[in-house]
């Protein structure tokens, strides 16, 4: 029988021939660009033939209290180096890998700026423009002063808005609405003059993703979806709040377990984000590196002309009154290495990094299923990236608050865990520079600035601590003396004569249930319950009640001590009821914990 000529060995070594020089075609080009980097250095110094090996052993050092970990490193030509990690279920022991989803976190916010970016391309957006000339009329009702809030203020979030903490998120999809409603009917104070302060504020943030909503006529994730999702050819990436506008995203994401910092279990993290331009993107780790490549590429594909992007990377903001950038139009720097800017980010389950450096166009991006994750995104990140030179350590030693944090209303209470002490001792090895003006007297940090405290100020908060404290105590021992005394007198069968008795029970009740209101309070900022408006505004109308109780009492007390006689003892005691009670009343206006409608 006749061979068959497709096995004949004249044919077979020319498709073996041919085959060959194929294939070492195919791998020519990568094998060159791999040869023509491994002199390159990345912005901490290491050699790119270093990066892989780099990870793998910082993982493995960490590998006990992680999770799961996506990462890559690239640069103008491509991917140096990408991998995932660990597992997205430890307790099923399903692999991390590409197909899974992991929520970015604030790094979200770049696709505001990315976008306000392309519409200042297009002359829809003057980033120098009071912000009130896009948005609905008398659509703002939190502005204090007369200088404009303009969209470059919100970028570096220095347009001195209060923090804003209620609502921004929830475990219930009935409580989500949409973007302008949410933003419309919750305003955080400005309690800064816009360009005096900065403070990272999610809520400023928002507002210009709306600002972007109103000018291009359409919800900010259709905007990002045709803008920048498309474009880049990223089809598993959601920013809706339920992510209904990606299924793929959405059933993903249900397959996704967190995590604590220390690799131990979190429970149900997922939450639907009403001022979700802020942080809700939830994506594929290649989705990703498509994002953060376009965002490093000096011919990115999301604007038109190389000024756009050239100005997006340029320094909008400085560190006090130095000549050192902190903020580039929506991304940090003095983070990281010299000219590497970018964004972290962080959800209840989830953490994130995306830095690249302007110049070479190294960048590296870090996904986890982790929420507060320090290792990888910042650590691991500082191995490739580097760290700040920038040599300005103008520190103070006094009393310092952080202005994230709110300034109005029944949450005020929260800023007084905002004040910390600091030493110039202390501060020798951080960025920072201290800085007064007419308006404003603060250290100046990278990513924030912390108000200095004057000795009044600071002796005034603790004082009002002090006497609620001692309010608190006088009040419990109060009652139990009374209590006592009361079941004695029950045993011995007298009758209950004390002048102002029962006035001077209620007013030590009333004294200590302010305090009793607090437990639930702050049990619920620890474990992270989010409580309804309802409930926080029930919670605060309560203080209003016992503060205008407290009040009545009081006067009572005043006029029936000046009707009845009684021993000196007792005026002594009852006088110091009053003042408790007049204690109690001060810490409540002070803390303005009676505002039931600033929720």
């Amino acid at each position: 029988m006749k061979k068959n000529s497709l096995l004949s060995k004249p044919y077979y070594l020319s498709c073996s021939v041919i085959s060959f020089f194929l294939i070492l075609c195919m791998l020519m080009p990568s094998a060159s660009v791999y040869a023509a980097e491994q002199d390159e250095k990345t912005p901490s110094g290491l050699s790119v033939k270093d990066v892989q090996s780099t990870i793998e052993n910082f993982y493995l050092e960490h590998e006990s209290t992680a999770a799961g970990m996506s990462t890559a490193v690239f640069d103008k030509n491509g991917i140096i180096y990408s991998n995932c990690f660990g597992y997205a279920n430890k307790e099923k022991k399903i692999a991390l890998d590409k197909t899974h989803v992991i929520e970015w976190g604030s790094v979200t916010k770049t696709l505001i700026w990315v976008s306000a970016m392309q519409l200042k391309e297009q002359g829809k957006l003057d980033l120098d423009k009071d912000i009130r000339e896009y948005l609905p009329e008398n659509f703002l009702h939190n502005l204090h002063f007369d200088e404009p809030v303009t969209m470059l203020n919100l970028m570096n979030h220095n347009a001195g808005f209060e923090n804003m903490m209620l609502g921004v998120e929830t475990p219930y999809p009935e409580e989500v609405v949409s973007l302008g409603e949410f933003l419309k009917m919750h305003q955080p104070q400005q309690v800064f003059r816009p360009g005096t302060v900065s403070s990272y504020n999610n809520w400023s943030a928002a507002l210009a993703g709306y600002i972007v909503e109103c000018i291009s006529g359409e919800p900010f994730y259709d905007y990002v979806r045709e803008n920048i999702f498309e474009p880049l050819g990223m089809k598993n990436s959601s920013l809706k709040p339920d992510l209904s506008d990606n299924p793929y995203v959405a059933q993903k994401r249900k397959e996704l377990e967190c995590y604590y910092n220390d690799g131990t279990y979190a429970g149900n993290t997922y939450r639907y984000i009403n001022i979700y331009p802020a942080g809700m993107c939830t994506s594929t780790p290649d989705d990703f590196i498509a994002y953060a490549r376009a965002i490093a590429d000096p011919d990115s594909p999301l604007f038109q002309q190389k000024e756009t992007y050239q100005e997006m990377i340029s320094p909008s903001a400085y560190l006090g009154n130095t000549d050192f950038p902190t903020n580039c139009h929506g991304f940090w720097t003095l983070e990281f290495g010299d000219n590497v800017i970018g964004h972290s980010g962080a959800t209840s389950g989830c953490t994130s990094q995306l830095q690249f450096d302007t110049k070479t166009g190294i960048g590296m991006i870090v996904l986890t299923n982790q929420c507060g994750e320090y290792n990888f995104a910042n650590k691991m990140v500082q191995l490739i990236m580097g760290k700040p030179s920038a040599d300005v350590h103008d520190g103070i030693d006094g009393i310092v608050m952080s202005p994230a944090t709110n300034f109005t209303g029944p949450l005020k209470i929260l800023s007084y865990f905002n004040i910390v002490p600091v030493t110039k001792e202390e501060l020798k090895n951080t960025i920072c520079t201290y800085q007064k003006t007419d308006y404003v007297e603060k250290l100046a940090l990278p990513s924030a600035d912390y108000l200095v405290l004057s000795d009044s100020d600071y002796s005034e908060i603790n004082i009002t601590i002090i006497f609620c404290f001692i309010a608190v105590i006088f009040g419990f021992i109060a009652l139990w003396t009374k209590l006592i005394r009361l079941i004695a007198r029950q045993i011995r069968k007298k009758e209950n004569d004390i002048p102002l008795g029962k006035w001077s029970a209620a007013g030590c009740l009333l004294m200590i249930t302010p305090v009793l209101l607090l437990i639930p309070f702050f049990l619920s900022m620890a474990s992270e319950t989010q409580w309804s408006f309802l409930e926080y505004e029930i919670w605060s109308a309560c203080y209003f009640a016992i503060a205008a109780a407290l009040v009545i009492l009081s006067i009572a007390g005043i006029v029936l001590m000046i009707k009845n006689q009684m021993t000196i003892k007792r005026r002594i005691f009852n006088i110091a009821v009053i003042i408790c009670m007049a204690s109690i009343i001060y810490n409540i206006i002070y803390w303005q914990l009676y505002m039931f409608w600033m929720i």
